[in-house]
């Protein structure tokens, strides 16, 4: 699986984000977009995910020698940032159900396999909305994680995250070597993580 990323540029009101981004991501590769906050890093893994289009240049998904829709790269792609919410009514048995259906987790993922993957030990009939912010945010990690999609995007991935939770990221991070990886932030350890690192700031 690839990313190909062809002259993208990203512009707000009359200002450029990105300029002339041009990069190949690959599968089995992990990337770390940095940069200071503000810098675009968001920006720049929205647009690659297609959840923010480019104001110039295209993005492709290839797998093999097949170039995928672009209405349909959202069946490849796991995304998660602090911003992006949960559905918040219903309890974990009914998110994980509710994603099975959808094709995001596989069949044989249950309550039990999540409990053990997340090592979150909570109510099955507790929702979402009254879970705390760390314990949300490891759940999103959890399912991304889970899920089999080949692409795996992350931006400021241990948000809200406490020592622990932080320590799991990592060891479960380690558990996805074919995936393609991307992860947008300015933390050491995350980008310690990854095998290539690209700063935003040679793209401005």
């Amino acid at each position: 699986m690839k990313i190909l990323a062809s002259q993208v540029e990203k512009k707000f009101r009359q200002e450029f984000v990105i300029k002339n981004f041009n990069y190949t991501f690959q599968a089995g590769q992990s990337y770390a977009i940095t940069g200071p906050n503000g810098s675009g890093k968001s920006t720049l893994i929205n647009v690659l995910s297609q959840f923010s289009l480019p104001t110039q240049g295209s993005i492709q998904y290839v797998k093999g020698d097949q170039e995928i829709a672009s209405e349909d790269s959202f069946r490849h792609i796991t995304f998660v940032a602090p911003y992006t919410e949960l559905i918040e009514e219903f309890n974990p048995m009914e998110l994980i159900d509710f994603l099975k259906k959808s094709n995001y987790l596989p069949g044989y993922f249950d309550i039990e396999a999540f409990e053990d993957y997340s090592e979150l030990k909570i109510s099955h009939h507790k929702i979402i909305k009254n879970f705390s912010s760390g314990m949300k945010q490891k759940v999103k990690l959890s399912l991304a994680m889970a899920s089999q999609r080949p692409i795996l995007l992350l931006d400021e991935p241990t948000s809200n995250l406490d020592e622990k939770a932080k320590f799991w990221f990592k060891q479960k991070l380690k558990t996805q070597p074919d995936k393609l990886i991307i992860i947008a932030s300015n933390e050491q350890e995350e980008i310690n993580q990854c095998t290539q690192n690209l700063s935003i700031l040679d793209y401005k």
